[in-house]
């Protein structure tokens, strides 16, 4: 175990994650990393359109991302709190966004949607919710709680993929969720309407979320070929390694090609850009291991987590699984374009799987 995540709070998200993952583990599906085309989204928060609204500054990214990934072929999954429920009722939710479940309708019509709860979307672990209020918009949908795929390529097993939105055994988001729901309509929402304040936890609560993201990466960790992708923190995550020391990774590999070979202008100036990023992440401590990975014997790739879709500059993040490939994107692109930039990636077969 890291140090710094109190035992009491990571044996229970341990516990919340192992009951699910058993759950679901025998009915798994197979997912051919050569086929699949799959965006990941999570943590939209949507509301009424007023100032507890943490959606809507990002709608229009949202927008340009899924009429980009309809017309790309790939299948939307939506891994929990796509509505802020603890904040607001269903219909007044679906009426503000009467749009954007148009387009993820769109999908849903064409067999290319997956849906599943978190605890702020929580209303829809129970089928007759779900049958009231979001079947009305998309007859027949289910939504799950997890789901375990058989990840093959070329025919050979890879291991085992795991999607789930995270906040399994927390106290607060899991076991005591309608004493937190009941604070967070009657008192956060009418505060944050007047401050036009973020939610705060755990996207905002930097102890918090790094403690959770390592917990997660943990129970990940000790099982046998599994990757599990999922939301929650808020915060973007790829492959469970710090950002460091991918970087560093790339460094090293140019320095030793300069060794082997004069390096040329172009790669001079490549290492100074990256040497630059490297000093970036460390002076402003993103990484979610970083500070601990000294205690690591052996970072595994088997965490990812797909950020949000409520950012408070109006970005978004996801997960993209595409041509044997993982992603990390975010939307809009570095210059404000509606475009996917990528952050990260690697190949599935070799570089996540492989190295389990």
């Amino acid at each position: 175990m890291i140090a710094g995540c109190g035992v009491s709070y990571e044996s229970s998200v341990h516990s919340g994650m192992e009951e699910l993952f058993e759950r679901t583990r025998g009915q798994r599906r197979e997912l051919d990393i050569d086929a699949a085309r799959w965006i990941i989204f999570s943590d939209h928060h949507r509301g009424e359109r007023d100032g507890a609204d943490d959606f809507q500054r990002c709608e229009a990214a949202y927008h340009a991302a899924l009429g980009y990934y309809l017309e790309a072929g790939y299948r939307l999954i939506l891994l929990g709190d796509v509505e802020e429920l603890w904040e607001s009722r269903p219909g007044a939710v679906f009426e503000a966004y009467a749009y954007t479940l148009e387009l993820e309708g769109q999908f849903y019509d064409d067999r290319r949607y997956d849906r599943f709860w978190g605890n702020h979307d929580d209303e829809w672990e129970y089928g007759g919710a779900v049958d009231r209020c979001l079947g009305k918009v998309h007859p027949g949908v289910e939504v799950k709680e997890g789901e375990c795929f058989r990840v093959t390529s070329c025919g050979e097993e890879l291991g085992t993929l795991f999607l789930a939105h995270g906040h399994q055994g927390t106290k607060r988001n899991d076991r005591y969720r309608a004493l937190s729901r009941f604070f967070v309509r009657y008192t956060w929402r009418p505060l944050q309407r007047l401050t036009r304040l973020a939610y705060t936890t755990p996207a905002r609560s930097f102890v918090l979320r790094n403690r959770h993201d390592i917990a997660l990466y943990n129970w990940a960790a000790a099982q046998q070929r599994l990757v599990l992708i999922a939301g929650h923190t808020h915060r973007p995550v790829f492959m469970g390694c710090a950002q460091s020391a991918r970087v560093e990774e790339r460094i090293a590999g140019l320095l030793e090609d300069s060794r082997r070979h004069p390096p040329s202008p172009s790669a001079i100036v490549r290492v100074a850009e990256l040497r630059a990023e490297l000093e970036w992440v460390r002076a402003r401590g993103d990484d979610v291991l970083e500070k601990n990975r000294h205690k690591v014997a052996s970072v595994k790739p088997c965490y990812f987590n797909s950020g949000c879709c409520s950012f408070s500059d109006g970005g978004i993040t996801g997960i993209d699984i595409s041509d044997g490939r993982v992603k990390l994107i975010q939307w809009p692109d570095d210059k404000k374009k509606p475009k996917p930039q990528t952050l990260a990636e690697a190949d599935l077969k070799t570089e996540v799987f492989g190295a389990l």
